[in-house]
């Protein structure tokens, strides 16, 4: 460690005249993914360059038959590689595996490294790669983006949401590196580009682009550009290559502007204060129903259908709320007509209910869109096997000597088998009872 550390210092001082850094961060050990130190006699070393390029399973042994392995233990070696990489190592890429290093650091706990993890990373890049060219081509070739990232004004709520939850990402990630919290960072910005940008923003800017509000689409295009350049610069530490890929292609605000990424500053709390509760709030509540909705679909197999929507709300407030976000909910939900039903007021027969919040249900149409006699065949028969099982965990919970005879583990895993069972059951009399009403 100090002869690595002394030669970056010396050299840095030749060069520059400046010390490099000032600190040295010590990560714990890193291990396989079954908690072992790696050895070459147990098959498990896990070269960098190996998951950057990835790398055959006749690869590796031949990487053993190089090696100054004595030749007793390259047959258990090879057993090693074969359990662990039956398919070899895929191409990971530089920033996947430096990203996922990071993820994985925290005080205190040894690194088990898996390379399914890292390659999980690899597909980020992908989805990265893959939402930047879908958000430049909705930019448009003759777009200019504002001098500055400051709101318009005239956001939509959800332009107003992604912007609260980009200034978010970049307060948690200010920290985390002040803290040294690397997997804190990351989480963030994972998050915040997959679940946040990809699955919700890009998703309901579609409608917006394509649609007639040359205002709304202006200023969706600003937000979008700003959850780019931002988006970026946040992630530029732990992938380097792919961020400045993108960001050469992204245009730039002013004519002066940094020209690479690398020599751009990151982005600050006070140049991203947009935290907005009240668009975060709304949103909140558009994405509770939109997973109800995608539940149900689920639950009634309608996959190719896009069933109609009623909201059945508490009180005016949540009324008003709902009625704000039907139309995300709509485009994120894939469902039909989307309708607050008014204080009071029944639901459409044949629909089947679930529970957004302790403040809205939700009535999604099946009348129409499904056979009842045919649902309710499957449903009895999935009943029938739910009971067994269920009857099942039972009889074994109640034999003698369970309590004390078997692992603690084991009776905890149980009991959690049984209360899902149970819970698959008063789904399904639920779905039974529904479907008879509509015969």
């Amino acid at each position: 460690l100090f002869f690595w550390v002394a030669r970056m210092v010396m050299l840095g001082l030749k060069l520059t005249e400046k010390l490099p850094f000032r600190e040295v961060y010590l990560h714990a050990i890193v291990r396989d993914a079954h908690g072992r130190k790696m050895s070459k006699s147990l098959g498990n070393v896990i070269d960098p360059l190996d998951v950057i390029h990835g790398v055959s399973l006749q690869g590796l042994h031949d990487q053993l038959l190089n090696s100054n392995l004595d030749p007793s233990e390259v047959e258990k070696a090879k057993e090693g590689q074969r359990a662990d990489f039956p398919a070899g190592i895929p191409e990971c890429g530089t920033d996947a595996l430096r990203f996922g290093l990071c993820a994985y650091t925290s005080q205190g706990r040894d690194i088990n490294l898996d390379v399914n993890r890292i390659l999980g990373y690899r597909h980020f890049c992908n989805k990265l790669w893959n939402a930047t060219k879908f958000a430049l081509r909705g930019l448009g070739k003759g777009f200019v983006p504002s001098p500055t990232s400051k709101p318009e004004g005239h956001e939509s709520l959800v332009d107003r949401w992604i912007r609260s939850r980009l200034a978010e990402a970049v307060r948690l990630s200010n920290e985390g590196f002040q803290a040294y919290d690397f997997p804190a960072v990351t989480t963030a910005q994972y998050s915040f580009w997959l679940y946040e940008l990809c699955d919700v923003y890009l998703e309901c800017l579609k409608p917006v682009l394509n649609g007639v509000d040359q205002v709304a689409a202006d200023c969706a295009r600003q937000t979008l550009y700003t959850c780019l350049d931002v988006g970026l610069r946040l992630l530029s530490p732990f992938m380097p290559f792919v961020t400045e890929e993108l960001f050469q292609r992204l245009p730039r605000r002013t004519p002066n502007a940094p020209a690479s990424l690398c020599v751009t500053p990151y982005p600050e709390p006070s140049e991203c204060s947009w935290k907005d509760p009240e668009a975060e709030a709304a949103l909140e509540l558009a994405l509770s129903i939109t997973r109800a909705v995608r539940s149900l679909r689920a639950d009634y197999n309608l996959t190719r259908t896009r069933p109609d929507c009623f909201l059945e709300v508490a009180d005016e407030a949540t009324g008003a709320l709902a009625s704000a976000v039907s139309a995300y909910v709509q485009t994120l939900a894939s469902a039909g007509v989307v309708a607050v039903l008014a204080l009071g007021a029944p639901a459409p027969q044949g629909c089947a209910v679930a529970v957004a919040s302790d403040r809205c249900s939700i009535h999604l149409q099946l009348q129409g869109l499904v056979d009842p006699a045919r649902e309710l065949g499957k449903l009895q028969a999935k009943r029938s096997e739910a009971q067994r099982q269920a009857q099942r965990l039972q009889e074994r919970r109640a034999a003698s000597g369970y309590s004390a005879k078997v692992p603690l583990e084991v009776q905890e895993a149980d009991e959690v088998k049984l209360q899902q069972t149970e819970a698959e059951l008063r789904k399904v009399d639920e779905a039974i009872a529904l479907f008879q009403k509509m015969l």
